[in-house]
């Protein structure tokens, strides 16, 4: 009795198994996704501080230490970032 699909062949050719998907190879972990989401709220932290003189993080941290381990935290989700926007564009050329 022949069943459907019996006779398919669906072992991938060389050239498909050898390349990634671009779409998974250039997929965002969540460490990349916190960096970014980081990088953009203190961009508007800081547009707040130039536009209307209110920084949220010191009305929103209780001391120094917290502002300071903060502000630092976001310095290395810009470090994240850089080498993410390196990665991204090993892919365009």
């Amino acid at each position: 009795m022949d069943m459907p699909g019996e006779n398919e062949d669906f072992s991938a050719s060389a050239d498909e198994a050898a390349s990634p998907n671009p779409d998974e190879a250039r997929g965002l972990s969540v460490l990349d996704w916190a960096a970014l989401i980081a990088i953009v709220v203190s961009g508007l932290n800081s547009g707040l501080i130039a536009a209307v003189d209110l920084d949220v993080f010191s009305a929103v941290l209780p001391s120094g230490f917290a502002l300071r381990a903060a502000y630092g935290l976001i310095g290395l989700a810009a470090l994240r970032c850089v080498v993410l926007l390196f990665r991204l564009g090993e892919g365009a050329d």
